[in-house]
């Protein structure tokens, strides 16, 4: 059984979502990060960075433990472990990968930026302004590229998906305003949201 150590942000719950989806047995333990439970000497000896998610895997390659780190290289794990998610055709699609890296590198660094902004006693408005509307650059050039296809990968659920649906779903919740003019985007988020496994994924009382 695998083990997933994560928290309820954008990078925890891809990885918590992957699971579900893919219907993988696990553990999860919960790391508080107010707390500061990822800077434990527990933590720090699975993840050395203090970042989550970690996954612990018994059963890796060659029937070798395997520890991972970071969102996207857990996912792009666990699609190659089950073979789900990840469409032969797609696996060496550069304008794939290209736009599912923007997703984990461009988006979430900008709403990371963002959300720590807004954290601050007296936030600079003009640079929580300008980051808002980097990313709701962001967003609509996804609006564009979902107006020709149903997913964001292409036309099937990949992990493209998984890994862009929690940016959008914590923008969503918290700068709502940096989210609008996107139809392209809301009908694939009421798609993606509808489904089992990612309701379970956002869940972190279930694991």
């Amino acid at each position: 059984m695998i083990d997933l150590y994560a928290a309820p942000t954008s990078n925890g719950l891809r990885a918590k979502i992957m699971l579900d989806e893919t219907g993988l047995d696990y553990t999860l333990h919960p790391v508080n990060l107010l707390e500061g439970a990822n800077k434990s000497e527990e933590y720090l000896a699975l993840n050395p960075m203090g970042l989550i998610p970690t996954i612990i895997d018994p059963d890796g390659p060659d029937g070798k433990p395997m520890t991972l780190t970071q969102s996207m290289t857990i996912l792009t794990y666990l699609a190659t472990k089950t073979g789900k998610f990840m469409p032969d055709h797609l696996a060496m699609d550069m304008i794939f990968w290209r736009n599912t890296m923007s997703i984990a590198t461009d988006m979430t660094g900008v709403l990371m930026a963002i959300l720590t902004i807004g954290r601050m006693e007296n936030p600079h408005q003009p640079t929580l302004d300008d980051f808002g509307a980097r990313f709701n650059r962001y967003l609509k050039y996804w609006n564009g590229l979902m107006a020709d296809q149903k997913y964001a990968g292409a036309d099937e659920i990949s992990i493209a998906d998984f890994a862009f649906y929690p940016v959008v779903y914590r923008a969503r919740a918290v700068v709502p305003q940096f989210t609008v003019e996107c139809p392209n985007i809301d009908r694939w988020y009421e798609e993606i949201g509808a489904r089992s496994g990612v309701q379970k994924g956002l869940d972190f009382s279930q694991g």
